[in-house]
């Protein structure tokens, strides 16, 4: 009987399972969700609104379908299909349902530039509330005719600041 030699073949993982195609596919589709979002509000922005700009945002998605085609097409209408729904429940149920409330459009409500160096707690005019840091610990006020343990002056490691706390 002959010696075979073994051959290991080293087989690669791909643990999460997510190929080059799908990360295609993803990309599509959030350019899909983009588009459906945004070329009803550019170009018939008088009429994307209530159930109208629903249906106009998702009629996106399938106007791309039929210009596209093909598996580009399929997920450019997923995603505008989607949009259409993502807007619907979040006009209609984001209040009551825990995370879709807030700024879905990207307004930011009432920002403006502020010179604080923290972040603060304001009210939606920017009269600063309350900040939510503790406040920073100053040193005692220094009370004339107190000579403190250093003699009046301020305690230091060498006599170059000794003169100058008096």
């Amino acid at each position: 009987m002959a010696h075979h030699k073994k051959y290991h073949v080293r087989h690669r993982r791909n643990p999460l399972g997510v190929s080059g195609a799908d990360v295609g596919e993803i990309a599509w589709v959030s350019a899909g969700y983009v588009a459906g979002r945004a070329v009803p509000a550019m170009l018939l922005s008088s009429y994307n609104t209530g159930m109208v700009g629903y249906l106009l945002n998702a009629g996106t998605g399938v106007a791309l379908k039929m210009v596209v085609g093909g598996s580009v097409g399929h997920a450019l209408m997923i995603g505008g299909i989607a949009s259409g729904i993502t807007r619907f429940v979040s006009d209609q149920f984001g209040a009551n349902i825990k995370g879709l409330s807030g700024d879905p459009a990207f307004r930011l409500g009432a920002y403006w530039n502020s010179f604080f160096a923290v972040p603060t707690v304001s009210d939606p005019y920017g009269r600063v509330a309350a900040s939510p840091y503790p406040q920073p610990m100053l040193a005692p006020a220094t009370v004339k005719g107190y000579m403190g343990p250093a003699g009046g002056r301020m305690q230091t490691t060498s006599n170059r600041f000794a003169g100058r706390y008096a």
